[in-house]
């Protein structure tokens, strides 16, 4: 499955991306000339379960590479219209760079061979761009709660209460933590910087108040 993303700037220039939400780490490639930032080793996630027996670079790191340094000097404020294509509909908006881009990194990162980020591929494969922090928290309650319902009824224990997506987005708060310090060594980017940060900041309200957030989605289904 692939997902593309269009940046059309006011200036003229274009910038397009293509997600394959199915692609494989390939654990052979030459990486010699990888830069250095995406080595594993350069400020490794304290939970980070990977050897570096055998693997050199930080999955995650490498597959943002090229994104990162295409918007490096552009400011986040930066107005830049936006076309999502999925193959099974179109999404645009003209949005600041910071928000563009934080929609196009969390959709590279759900979709990396990180194991921790790895938790994040079905919302992947149901993206939505240009989320609201609302929509964002549903969406995270609801895929889990799905798989808590097939849990069950494979004859598994569920987790109605959501203790696991707590614990889920708390061991991403730890690898948001690292990979910010990891991406500040070779970046300096406003664009990039910001949109990693709102980003983090989106995922970090589920680990730090999610009964918080979930009761302000009553209005979803009662009346006031």
């Amino acid at each position: 499955m692939i997902i593309q993303y269009f940046f059309d700037f006011d200036t003229g220039q274009q910038l397009n991306f293509e997600v394959d939400l199915e692609r494989e780490f390939d654990f052979k490639q030459n990486l010699s000339s990888a830069p250095d930032w995406t080595k594993l080793d350069n400020n490794q996630c304290q939970n980070c379960p990977l050897k570096k027996t055998v693997f050199s670079h930080c999955p995650a790191a490498l597959d943002l590479d090229k994104v990162m340094a295409d918007f490096q000097k552009t400011p986040a404020s930066t107005k830049v219209n936006v076309r999502v294509a999925t193959p099974e509909r179109e999404y645009s908006k003209r949005v600041t760079l910071e928000e563009g881009v934080r929609a196009l990194m969390g959709l590279i990162m759900a979709t990396s061979a990180c194991p921790v980020f790895n938790t994040l591929r079905p919302n992947a494969r149901h993206h939505l761009p240009f989320a609201s922090r609302e929509e964002f928290i549903l969406r995270s309650a609801s895929l889990y709660l799905m798989h808590q319902y097939l849990i069950a009824n494979e004859g598994g224990e569920p987790d109605w209460e959501l203790k696991g997506l707590i614990k889920t987005n708390e061991q991403l708060q730890l690898v948001n933590h690292a990979f910010w310090q990891r991406t500040m060594t070779a970046f300096q980017s406003d664009a990039n910087s910001k949109a990693l940060l709102s980003f983090f900041t989106m995922s970090s309200s589920v680990s730090a108040s999610l009964q918080s957030q979930l009761g302000k989605m009553k209005s979803v289904f009662y009346s006031s």
